[in-house]
């Protein structure tokens, strides 16, 4: 087992390995398999999933085994700055998912900030932290 080990070992040194793109791509492969079993009975839509579901896992398997690493490197860089442009939407979206039976979520109006508020019914007045302003929500539940 450790000679197997020690031969992967000198395989894969001096190349990139897994990235981000090449776990992003790799998940894109599990994504169409979940969705070609909805194009089960359209031969044309079920081939076109199936050629992208490969190039998806060709491609991710090219950056993992490719040897150029500056190359690499700067895309995946480039990518991770995409990735966090969208950054704080993905964490508003598991915040609301955590909280979903216990709070409601607004905007201030006047900052943009994102307020958690107990769930209730009614009318209520909230001041915002960052802010200060006074704001009034109704909830139906």
């Amino acid at each position: 087992m450790n000679n197997l080990m020690f031969k992967l070992r000198n395989f894969m040194s001096g190349r990139n390995g897994p990235d981000k793109i090449a776990i992003a791509m790799i998940v894109i492969y599990a994504v169409f398999s979940f969705v070609k079993i909805f194009f089960r009975y359209s031969v044309a839509a079920y081939t076109v999933v199936s050629v992208l579901q490969f190039a998806a896992v060709g491609y991710a398997v090219f950056r993992i085994m490719s040897k150029d690493l500056q190359k690499r490197y700067n895309e995946n860089f480039k990518f991770e700055q995409i990735l966090n442009k969208w950054k704080p939407y993905t964490d508003r979206l598991k915040f609301r998912i955590q909280f979903f039976s216990t709070h409601r979520f607004r905007t201030c109006s006047g900052c943009g900030e994102f307020l958690r508020l107990k769930k209730g019914r009614g009318k209520r007045t909230v001041v915002c932290p960052k802010c200060g302003k006074e704001l009034n929500f109704y909830f139906l539940f």
